[in-house]
């Protein structure tokens, strides 16, 4: 037991170094780098199909992320608002929480971590996800889920193409 208790602490160490010094080899984003940043998060992480209601593509395509984790949302805003140049009141949120957690502290909680103006957070949904079926621990999403919407389909459609320019790579 102490054998693998040191074992598994030089393990945590070996970690932790390599961690900072990959850190330190990524410099501040340049504009140009943010760009790229924000494009690839959407890529992987957007909302890309065509909206389709009563069984016809519809001409509107706002964009859409879905994300739990903060630092990831805090990056694709940047991109928005610095590379995309949307006014914050075009940027609206919605929440998806669980029954365990408070409504009031998690929109106070991204409210701050957004800056996204109080009143354009929509609506808060609860529930379990259906791919899930319960059986997810119910603390693996303490902060819950965000959906970023900003209604722009001439913005979608320039994301779009920045996607296929960054496939071209």
């Amino acid at each position: 037991i102490k054998r693998n208790k040191l074992q598994t602490h030089r393990a945590q160490q070996r970690a932790y170094i390599t961690k900072k010094k990959a850190r330190k080899t990524i410099p501040s984003l340049s504009r140009d780098d943010l760009l790229i940043a924000g494009v690839c998060i959407y890529w992987a992480e957007g909302y890309k199909r065509p909206v389709v209601r009563g069984g016809r593509e519809r001409t509107y395509h706002p964009i859409s992320l879905t994300n739990s984790d903060p630092a990831l949302v805090k990056t694709f805003l940047r991109f928005l608002r610095e590379c995309c140049a949307v006014p914050e009141e075009k940027i609206k949120a919605d929440l998806r929480i669980y029954q365990h957690q408070n409504e009031r502290e998690l929109l106070k909680f991204w409210q701050s971590e957004t800056g996204i103006l109080p009143k354009n957070f929509r609506k808060t949904y609860y529930g379990i996800s259906k791919s899930s079926n319960g059986v997810r621990p119910y603390n693996r999403l303490p902060f819950g889920v965000i959906q970023i919407v900003v209604a722009d389909t001439k913005l979608f459609h320039r994301i779009i193409g920045y996607i296929d320019g960054v496939k071209k790579f």
